[in-house]
């Protein structure tokens, strides 16, 4: 049985994803239809949104784990509501980039990504992880990613709404997420030791000797995952923030029928989270974060060339179910190659590498849109997954999971 205090992660979790779903479909079409914004403009508020997110990240990521999890997730958790209300109260484009830096417009509300919120998920997934010391951790990452990608699909069905509808519901859902986090009893306590200096007194160190080497083999995974995390944000920031608008263009639809393409993807993706635990204990954790990807790129590079409803959400339907099930292995890989006082630090580390070089390729790509021909982002995306893949296969050791917490490393 679950504990409290992951049920009330859980819940936090699933209402953050419906805002986050929601606000990923419709503040792109809210931009460029609503108040008329050229798509350069539409891509320098979702590049403004993803230079800030990875320095946030990486202070609250670093935070975390220096100081206590819970007060740094409350203050991150207020971002997202603080940006949805700028959106519904002003059209003053300087205040909307503030939104876009607060929210993390583009990068983690967009479904796609199956991101469960941009500066909260360093932060949240240490949270976790702390809570599971004993639990098949495969397991329980892939039931929050199922329920966070239904709660993302249900969300981007507010499409079918008024812009300002679906900016107050947000609005209100984010806030009860931030809500439930107050409760959560939060176990971590920095390690400090004290060492002995010459005269006789004592001073804070950072640790023994075997725990400065532990960290020092911590911090070879760390940079190994910004560089994983480097590719994979590049390939994200060049077509997940536009998908709303590029499936619009292309198929000719209403904002509704393109909200209900993301929710039949986000209940696929959801769906496909449960077949996770199995593929991570036959393949092993980092064959299980290379296998799904290496399917989602292929049905990447397909979706700039379909212009038919039907074959459209099937194709997005793959890339997004395969991509979100690649999600899982990878937070468990990170949360079992570093110690328990570098969890924080790696996802905030993986998650300002990912969406630094996003927030570059999605400033580019409101530029390549307007004067180049639309498949090119996604030639480029295709590209950088490979490498992001064959880099996996190179850096990591590939550890099977059991049920009950145990992991068996070999490769």
């Amino acid at each position: 049985m679950w504990s409290r205090d992951i049920m009330l992660l859980l819940g936090s979790r699933a209402l953050r994803s419906i805002a986050g779903g929601a606000l990923g479909v419709i503040t792109g079409l809210y931009l460029y239809y609503y108040l008329h914004l050229s798509l350069l403009e539409v891509g320098v508020f979702f590049g403004v949104g993803a230079f800030t997110v990875p320095v946030l990240s990486l202070v609250f990521g670093k935070l975390g784990d220096k100081f206590r999890r819970k007060p740094t997730l409350i203050l991150a958790s207020s971002f997202l509501p603080a940006a949805t209300l700028i959106l519904l109260t002003t059209r003053y484009y300087p205040l909307l980039l503030l939104a876009a830096a607060l929210g993390g417009f583009g990068t983690a509300g967009a479904l796609a990504s199956g991101s469960v919120g941009a500066i909260v998920a360093p932060i949240q997934t240490a949270l976790l992880a702390d809570k599971t010391e004993d639990m098949d951790r495969t397991t329980v990452y892939s039931i929050f990613n199922l329920v966070s990608g239904l709660g993302s699909a249900g969300g981007a069905l507010l499409a079918y709404l008024s812009y300002i509808d679906s900016f107050v519901i947000s609005l209100i859902l984010s806030l009860l997420a931030l809500l439930l986090i107050v409760p959560i009893r939060d176990e971590y306590k920095p390690q400090r030791t004290r060492t002995a200096r010459p005269n006789g007194g004592s001073e804070q160190s950072v640790g023994t000797q075997h725990e400065r080497g532990g960290y020092r083999a911590d911090l070879i995974y760390i940079r190994r995952f910004a560089v994983v995390g480097a590719l994979n944000g590049t390939a994200q920031g060049l077509v997940t923030p536009f998908l709303s608008i590029i499936f619009r263009e292309t198929l000719h639809v209403s904002n509704g029928v393109v909200g209900s393409i993301f929710f039949i993807g986000g209940v696929a993706a959801a769906l496909a989270s449960l077949m996770v635990p199995w593929l991570s204990r036959a393949l092993g954790l980092r064959n299980a974060i290379i296998v799904p990807r290496a399917i989602s790129t292929a049905a990447l590079i397909m979706i700039p060339f379909v212009r038919v409803v039907v074959p459209a959400v099937i194709t997005y339907m793959v890339y997004v179910m395969f991509r979100v099930a690649s999600l899982p292995p990878q937070q468990v890989l990170m949360m079992e190659l570093v110690s328990r006082r570098s969890r924080s630090t790696v996802s905030g580390v993986n998650q300002a590498a990912r969406l630094l070089p996003s927030a570059v390729a999605t400033t580019f790509t409101g530029f390549i849109l307007n004067f180049l021909p639309m498949a090119i982002p996604f030639e480029v995306a295709t590209v950088m997954n490979i490498i992001n893949m064959t880099l996996y296969g190179r850096f990591f050791p590939n550890p099977k999971p059991r049920v009950g917490g145990a992991v068996i490393v070999g490769d």
